[in-house]
């Protein structure tokens, strides 16, 4: 069984058209057969984005509720997630402290870590932040940016 924990930068890519997309979309396909993995806090994030895009002018409200809508049925039917438990709290700080990470960025790794200890197997993480990247190779995580695949 492949793992993938997948973190927000990358997912949105399966909803919205960007350098990636193609790519993003076979690889969290059903039939591809990995287990999708995401951190609890990923639907807040998203849907922040979505907002930004609205404000932007980038897609239109109408869009935007669309895409939420398609996100959470995957949340509740394709995703594992992880909870924010205070364990992964704690690793957060820790990754802030260590590697200057954002505070989400840090969350979504320590989220990542503690789904590789919990789920063990193969297991990789995806991402199209380079800190964040740098950050996760740092720790021991197999990684991949799906900016790398246009």
């Amino acid at each position: 069984m492949t793992l993938l924990y997948v973190d927000t930068s990358a997912l949105a890519k399966v909803y919205l058209t960007e350098i990636g997309s193609s790519w993003m979309r076979k690889l969290v396909s059903p039939t591809a057969g990995h287990t999708i993995i995401i951190c609890e806090f990923t639907p807040l994030e998203f849907f922040s984005l979505l907002m930004r895009r609205v404000r932007d002018n980038n897609i239109t409200s109408i869009a935007a509720i669309i895409l939420q809508s398609a996100f959470l049925n995957d949340y509740a039917t394709q995703y594992l997630s992880i909870n924010l438990l205070p364990s992964v709290l704690i690793d957060a700080r820790r990754l802030i402290l260590q590697y200057g990470l954002r505070p989400p960025d840090a969350v979504q790794l320590a989220s990542a870590l503690e789904a590789r200890t919990t789920l063990g197997g193969t297991f990789s993480f995806i991402c199209a932040d380079v800190n964040l990247l740098s950050a996760a190779t740092a720790e021991g995580l197999a990684t991949d940016n799906p900016n790398l695949y246009p």
